[in-house]
């Protein structure tokens, strides 16, 4: 007598959803994906901007020093791992390009791309079926065994049931927190999920005309009052006019997230001159003054920042724009030194959930069997991606564990 084919349910058509399905299809499974909004895959597709990262190039020892628990991801990543995940979207006619910092992206810099691959071996498979518009309340327990879930208020009964609704960023998406709200019901522990990877809110921010500004080259010091530094980065920013954002800025609210939501005061500071040490930048600003002694302030200070910095530059250290060189003093000096090496702003938020790329937080791994995604408190109940308490660095990472998780469970599955 042949074998009973089996359906697994998979709650949530985004990255680690679709990819479950690509996986179970092609195994010959029964498989339907219940999606809560009108379309699949909608965070995945403004992801990265709109060009989707879909991982790191880098090799498996350096990847995984970018997550926050390695130990749980190696088995999801040594079964599925970069070069696999490159390979996938290669066979199905993605052709891919690794930027700076080996981050891998689509060479047609659209997300859709990604998307669409993953949509065309199951839109039109029999075995798939998708289901949209479909919110799923509660799962269905039987001794310890998930049976099925409880969606639209109709029974769908499965085998097998995959969560990959991901966490709480980009609400509009879909991603509302559901899956925490559903495994929460079935006695989970749920590790208070924060948006990470987010822009931080500074007191003063920066002008609306600076907004996006782009600094490149910087040193980002996070401290405590007491100047203590807590965490450190060195790369790119972006002025906003709450505060900034940028490549370093998202990384550092991964480092500080816990703590600024447990109430510790902190401050940023900035650094746009970490190469030079803070006497010879003050030597060099001193002598700069002497030399171009019939140039005005704002022309002198273009020699250290861009020009739409000057202004603000200026204003916060209380010099004329027009005040000449040779009239400039050592106080102005040392006005701009503080300014260009040691402004410091107290942290007062973060730009919140819609900016936020990942969630911090999540399921309890110690939950989780992390050789095969599967609860350990409930029988053939598999969580994947964003919805588990495992998060990582800005570049690609966090698709990255999207993607491998799911590949995990469904060889879990199919075995």
């Amino acid at each position: 007598m042949a074998a009973k084919t089996q359906t697994t349910l998979i709650i949530g058509g985004g990255a680690s959803g679709l990819m479950a399905a690509n996986i179970l299809a092609k195994d010959g499974h029964n498989v339907i994906v219940l999606e809560k909004k009108h379309q699949c895959g909608l965070k995945l597709r403004i992801t990265g901007k709109g060009r989707c990262n879909l991982t790191n190039a880098c090799d498996r020892e350096e990847f995984l020093s970018h997550i926050s628990n390695p130990d749980f991801f190696t088995p999801a990543f040594y079964w599925f791992d970069n070069k696999d995940l490159m390979r996938f979207f290669e066979q199905r006619g993605v052709e891919l390009k690794t930027e700076r910092g080996n981050r891998v992206y689509p060479s047609s810099n659209k997300a859709n791309d990604i998307f669409f691959a993953l949509l065309q071996d199951i839109e039109n498979n029999e075995n798939v079926r998708i289901i949209k518009n479909c919110e799923v309340k509660h799962l269905i327990i039987e001794s310890r065994k998930v049976v099925g879930v409880v969606a639209n208020n109709e029974r769908i009964s499965a085998d097998n049931v995959i969560i990959c609704t991901g966490g709480r960023t980009y609400p509009t998406t879909g991603a509302s927190g559901d899956g925490y709200k559903i495994l929460k019901f079935v006695n989970h522990k749920i590790i208070k999920p924060l948006p990470v990877l987010v822009g931080l809110r500074t007191q003063s921010g920066y002008p609306f005309e600076l907004q996006n500004l782009e600094i490149k080259n910087c040193r980002v010091d996070i401290t405590d009052k007491d100047k203590n530094v807590i965490a450190s980065r060195f790369g790119d920013i972006v002025l906003d006019e709450y505060g900034v954002s940028g490549p370093i800025i998202l990384s550092l609210s991964r480092e500080i997230a816990e703590d600024f939501d447990n109430g510790k005061e902190m401050f940023l500071t900035i650094d746009f001159k970490p190469k030079i040490d803070k006497d010879k930048l003050y030597n060099e600003i001193i002598s700069t003054f002497k030399e171009r002694r019939t140039e005005n302030a704002s022309s002198i200070v273009r020699k250290w920042v861009q020009k739409p910095l000057v202004g603000e530059i200026l204003e916060v250290c209380r010099i004329n724009p027009k005040t000449m060189g040779y009239k400039l003093t050592n106080k102005d000096a040392k006005s701009l030194l503080w300014y260009l090496k040691f402004r410091r702003e107290e942290i007062i938020g973060d730009m919140g959930w819609n900016e936020a790329i990942v969630t911090k937080g999540g399921v309890d791994l110690n939950e989780v069997d992390k050789h095969t995604m599967q609860s350990k408190k409930i029988k053939h109940l598999y969580i994947t991606g964003e919805l588990l308490d495992l998060d990582a660095d800005t570049g690609g990472y966090n698709l990255q564990i999207a993607f491998s998780t799911a590949a995990l469970a469904c060889k879990s599955i199919t075995q």
